[in-house]
């Protein structure tokens, strides 16, 4: 880890994970256990993704996760940026505003917000494409 992502990862542990934890009846359920996807790929690293969403915005966003550093460093930054966003704009998300919140360019944590907003895009490609209706 770079030392901008150790420094966020830290203050995280200080704010311990404020994004972390479950959502009761989330509008967008997404996980990915133990998959390259998140580029956690080892046994028994998972990461779950809540969404609540109304009017096709995304009011409230949380996670848990059992994953390295630098992934929480990144799913922390995610649930900060797509908080508020439409869905349109979270699934045009790219990793430029993850290095803009961090203040690193480090090529671990691009692999890791690839992984998180292919995530994303799992879990709201049905409401984008409108097989799935927001209630």
């Amino acid at each position: 880890m770079d030392e901008a992502v150790i420094k966020y990862y830290r203050r995280l542990l200080r704010e311990d994970f404020p994004n972390s934890g479950a959502l009761d009846n989330p509008t967008i359920f997404v996980e990915a256990v133990g998959e390259k996807l998140i580029n956690c790929g080892n046994t028994g690293n998972y990461m779950q993704l809540y969404l609540l969403v109304t009017d096709r915005r995304i009011t409230d966003i949380k996670y848990l996760c059992a994953c390295e550093p630098v992934a929480n460093v990144a799913v922390e930054v995610l649930c900060s940026i797509v908080r508020g966003k439409t869905l349109d704009e979270a699934a045009d998300l790219t990793v430029e505003p993850f290095y803009q919140s961090i203040e690193s360019r480090d090529e671990k944590l691009r692999g890791k917000v690839l992984g998180l907003l292919e995530l994303l895009k799992v879990g709201l490609t049905p409401y984008l494409t409108g097989v799935k209706k927001i209630s």
